[in-house]
C-alpha cells in the first residue's frame, strides 16, 4: 500500500496564521479571522494592536467583530475600550461601551469617557454608557451630574437607565434623586421615584417626600397649582421619542397592573412613589395614613399599588417586633 503524505506540523499556537488572516484581501476571511480571535478571549491578547487596526477596516463587518474580540478580553483592553467610545462608526462604540459594563467596577479609569458617552447621538451606546455607570456602584460617585442631566432628556429608556444607575450609585446619589421628585416632567419624577424604591430601607431621607408626592399632586395642595393633575379623559401622554434609528431599543410602556391602558406619566409617578414607599418596608411606616388614603380614593391603580405598600410595610414592621 502506498503510504500517504506526511502531514505537516500544526502549529499549537492560532494567533499568527489568525492575525495574517486579518491582513488578506477577502473580507469574509478578515471577518472570520475577527471573529476567531474573539472566540480566544484574553488568548488573544497578543493580537490587540492588530485587533485595534481591524476597526479601521473598510467592511463594517469586520469594525464590530473587531470591537467585539477586543472587549472579550477584559481589563487588560481596557485603554483600548476607551479609546473605541469615539470611534466614528456606532457599532463599535456600541461594543465597546457594552464591553465596559461587563467590566463592573474595573471599568473606573474610563468613568470621563463613560460620562461623555451618555451624550453619544446613538441611543444604544448612550444606554449602554448609564449602564456602565451603574454598574461601577459606589465607585461611579464622580458620574452622579452627568446622569443626573441624562435622567432629564428626551430619551425614555436612558432616562430610565440613568435613575437606575444613580440608584446603583447607592447613598451620595439620594439628593439627586429627591431633588428629582419635584421635576416639572412628571415622567422623570416617576423614575426618581422607582430609583429611590430600588435603593431600599436605606432610602429612608426620601420618604416624606414620596408622601407628599401622592398627597399632593392627587388631592391638590398648593403645589397642585403647578403641577395640575388633569381629568383622564384630557390627559396624554407627551411625545418623548428621540430616536429615529431603526434598529435602537423600544421605549417600554407603563401600563395598570390589570393590563388596563397606559398610564400618563402625571398617574403613573404617582404609584412609582406608593410601590416605592413599599419597597422601604419599615422606614416607610410615617407614609402609612397617605397611603391608606390613596388606597381608598386613588385610581385603581395607585389603590393597588398603595394596598400593596401598606402590606409590605406592615409586614417588615410584624417581622422586626
Amino acid at each position: 500500500m502506498a503510504s500517504s503524505s506526511p502531514r505537516l506540523p500544526v502549529s499549537d499556537d492560532p494567533l499568527p496564521e489568525l492575525v495574517a488572516a486579518l491582513q488578506s484581501g477577502d473580507a469574509a476571511q478578515r471577518l472570520r479571522a475577527a471573529r476567531d480571535l474573539g472566540r480566544l478571549g484574553p488568548l488573544a491578547s497578543e493580537a490587540l494592536s492588530d485587533l485595534m487596526r481591524a476597526t479601521q477596516d473598510s467592511d463594517s463587518r469586520v469594525r464590530e467583530a473587531a470591537a467585539a474580540a477586543i472587549g472579550g478580553m477584559g481589563s487588560v483592553a481596557l485603554p483600548e475600550l476607551t479609546t473605541l467610545l469615539r470611534h466614528a462608526d456606532k457599532y463599535v462604540r456600541r461594543q465597546a461601551v457594552w464591553a465596559l459594563g461587563r467590566l463592573g467596577r474595573a471599568a473606573q479609569p474610563a468613568l470621563p469617557a463613560l460620562c461623555t458617552a451618555l451624550k453619544d447621538s446613538d441611543p444604544r451606546t448612550a444606554s449602554g454608557a448609564a449602564q456602565a455607570l451603574g454598574n461601577l456602584g459606589d465607585a461611579g460617585t464622580a458620574a452622579i451630574p452627568a446622569l443626573t442631566e441624562a435622567m432629564c432628556g428626551t430619551n425614555i429608556v436612558l432616562c430610565r437607565l440613568a435613575a437606575k444607575a444613580l440608584s446603583q450609585i447607592g447613598l451620595p446619589a439620594l439628593s439627586t434623586l429627591i431633588a428629582h421628585l419635584y421635576h416639572h416632567d412628571p415622567f422623570v419624577r416617576g423614575e426618581a421615584a422607582l430609583a429611590v424604591g430600588w435603593l431600599g430601607p436605606t432610602a429612608q431621607a426620601a420618604v416624606p417626600h414620596l408622601a407628599r408626592l401622592l398627597r399632593e399632586a392627587e388631592w391638590g395642595n398648593a403645589a397642585e397649582a403647578n403641577h395640575p393633575v388633569l381629568p383622564l379623559e384630557q390627559r396624554r401622554t407627551p411625545l418623548r421619542a428621540s430616536d429615529s434609528d431603526a434598529d435602537s431599543a423600544t421605549p417600554p410602556q407603563l401600563t395598570c397592573e390589570s393590563g388596563e391602558e397606559a398610564l400618563p406619566p402625571e398617574y403613573s409617578s404617582l404609584v412609582h412613589a406608593a410601590l416605592s414607599l413599599g419597597r422601604l418596608g419599615r422606614s416607610a411606616r410615617t407614609a402609612l395614613p397617605v397611603l391608606h388614603t390613596a388606597a381608598e380614593r386613588g385610581f385603581p391603580a395607585l389603590r393597588r399599588a398603595a394596598r400593596q405598600a401598606i402590606e409590605h410595610i406592615l409586614a417588615d414592621c410584624n417581622d422586626s417586633a
